[in-house]
């Protein structure tokens, strides 16, 4: 009688503890899924990161550390409460890589290397913030909204400041050339050539003396 108690015993003691793992489990579960959507930023239509323009992706298609720094103002626009201050890191250390490199020529105003100054200064200072467990996340939303305001605000300047007269041959390329060829043979064909007139020379009589 006494071993069936203890093995009574022994199984409601071993399915109380399974139902605890469970509910631990579950709760464990819950309080992530809280996390990630506390967590989740979420940027408003109207402030997020412009596209570069035809004129402006020219300017910097030789310029490998604009586009570095481009490439980490657009994982923050992407990125989460949890991730963002690393990123915010990168942002400000590519933007400092880039300060230790030469500009290119047309570019080297201090116009555009204020406006990156800005854009490292409002970086570390988010990047604070956003450790800061009493800011909320429209608080960082709104800053992030400020960051693309200033690299946008980047992105017209170096367009401004360039000296380089940009035409729309260079920027379409191949396909301007090919309709602008095309136009040329047409009104080539259709103007027919235009024959000078004959000059009429008058006949002159010798005075007889």
């Amino acid at each position: 009688m006494k071993k069936i108690i203890v093995l009574v015993l022994v199984m409601i003691s071993f399915f109380a503890c399974k139902k605890e793992q469970q509910d631990t489990r579950n709760t464990q579960t819950e309080s992530r899924e809280d996390f990630l959507a506390k967590n989740k930023l979420t940027i408003p239509k109207k402030g997020k990161l412009k596209e570069l323009t035809p004129i402006q992706k020219k300017l910097v298609q030789d310029w490998l550390e604009f586009k570095t720094v481009h490439e980490s103002t657009k994982l923050i626009n992407a990125s989460t409460r949890f991730a963002i201050v690393e990123d915010l890191g990168q942002l400000a250390a590519n933007i400092d890589a880039m300060e230790q490199k030469r500009f290119p020529k047309e570019l080297d105003v201090m116009q555009i290397r204020s406006r990156f100054l800005v854009l490292k200064t409002k970086a570390l200072k988010l990047q604070d913030d956003a450790t800061d467990e009493n800011i909320s996340n429209e608080f960082i939303e709104k800053e992030i909204v400020e960051i693309n305001k200033v690299f946008n605000a980047i992105c017209y300047q170096i367009e401004q400041a360039s000296a380089l007269n940009i035409t729309p041959e260079e920027i379409l390329g191949d396909a301007f050339k090919t309709k602008d060829s095309t136009e040329a043979v047409m009104n080539k064909e259709q103007k027919p050539a235009q024959k000078l007139p004959k000059k009429q020379f008058k006949q002159v009589e010798l005075e007889k003396n």
